[in-house]
């Protein structure tokens, strides 16, 4: 069993920063968004505003990451005044992660070269398929050709790339996807995350599905191309590493290991969640009032019991290819969970080493399902 990649620093912080602007709403998205742009002016100075009081948002940081959103969209001029406010509020390591999420349609050749010269090494881009057809009921700007285009750059540009792809998208097949998957290892990426595709009720594609003017593939399908697709990316030297992450040596994403092992991370922006200490809490998803209220734009707190960390541990190890070590599971979860364990080994949704449990692709399907039963 994979030990997986090296853990994160306990003595750093995680940082992310939340750029909401999008040209249009994609019919999938469930995110916290806007494309009222003339509002970005206004948005990030409140931003700055948010990054620059509370007194526990200090700290050095490994790993930054603006998510959205759409961050490409947001001007130069604004991201640069937002790294400027974090680096005034932390000490950012010389070689922290710095991520930022991209659409294909904003990668030229000019943004890669600027978006560098403010620190961002690693670009996490929206390609979702690379065939129109299934683009376009997502309501996606790009194209198939634009896309491969763009992630060509990017790759080319020396910037360490990830893909962004979606499972069950409406009008795919087993041979559509593998040829997305074909072109995504072609292109040299070193990162994918492989989603599947997950609707918010009353969303526009939700309600197209429901009204049966759309049709997504079976789910035995989507179940067969997620699990069949572990053995040629790692083959491609790709290695799963967590539920929809894959990555070359050395190519994990920090940042969002941090989440996986309940390290400390700083949210800012609309709808951002922070993780300090045993308090969680995030901003509210409503940007007026985002614009109006920052830095005070918390709408939910709590404070995590000790059972609760403990649980939270175990969901979020069992994420993970290398689970985690069976002392810590049977800590966590008692006789009920040595029971589990072998029902999960009979069942194959579940492997052990001598010191180590660990979910099987099989078991990633339904992870909520199966680990719902331990509380």
């Amino acid at each position: 069993m994979e030990q997986g990649p090296p853990p994160v620093n306990s003595m750093s912080v995680g940082v992310y920063v939340h750029l909401p602007f999008c040209r249009t709403h994609c019919t999938y998205c469930a995110f916290a968004i806007s494309t009222d742009l003339s509002a970005q002016d206004r948005y990030t100075e409140a931003l700055v505003r948010e990054i620059a009081a509370g007194e526990d948002a200090r700290g050095h940081t490994e790993s930054i990451y603006f998510g959205g959103g759409t961050p490409s969209r947001t001007s130069i001029a604004n991201l640069a005044r937002v790294v400027s406010a974090l680096g005034e509020r932390f000490e950012i390591d010389r070689d922290a992660e710095f991520s930022m999420e991209a659409n294909p349609e904003d990668i030229t050749p000019e943004s890669l070269a600027a978006w560098r010269a403010l620190g961002v090494n690693r670009l996490s881009i929206g390609v979702q398929s690379f065939h129109d057809i299934e683009l376009m009921p997502l309501g996606r700007i790009h194209g198939a050709k634009q896309a491969r285009e763009s992630v060509a750059l990017a790759v080319s540009s020396g910037v360490r790339t990830n893909l962004d792809l979606i499972l069950g998208l409406p009008g795919q097949t087993a041979a559509s996807f593998g040829e997305t998957l074909d072109t995504a290892v072609s292109l040299g990426a070193g990162h994918l995350s492989l989603y599947m595709l997950d609707l918010e009720e009353k969303s526009p594609l939700h309600v197209q599905v429901t009204r049966k003017r759309v049709t997504l593939p079976e789910d035995d399908l989507v179940s067969d191309l997620y699990v069949g697709a572990i053995a040629p990316l790692a083959a491609a030297g790709l290695h799963q590493y967590e539920i929809s992450n894959f990555a070359r040596r050395g190519e994990e994403c920090r940042h969002n290991l941090r989440y996986w092992t309940r390290g400390e991370y700083h949210g800012f922006g609309l709808g951002a969640h922070s993780l300090v200490g045993d308090r969680r809490f995030a901003n509210t998803r409503d940007i007026h009032r985002y614009i109006e209220l920052a830095p005070d734009a918390s709408d939910f707190s709590e404070t995590l019991g000790v059972d609760e960390m403990r649980r939270e541990s175990l969901f979020l190890g069992l994420r993970q290819t290398s689970g985690m070590l069976y002392r810590d599971f049977k800590e966590v979860s008692g006789q009920e969970g040595a029971a589990w364990i072998e029902r999960g080994l009979r069942g194959g949704w579940l492997r052990r080493t001598d010191d180590r449990v660990a979910l099987t692709p099989e078991g990633f399907l339904v992870s909520n399902e199966l680990i719902s039963q331990l509380f």
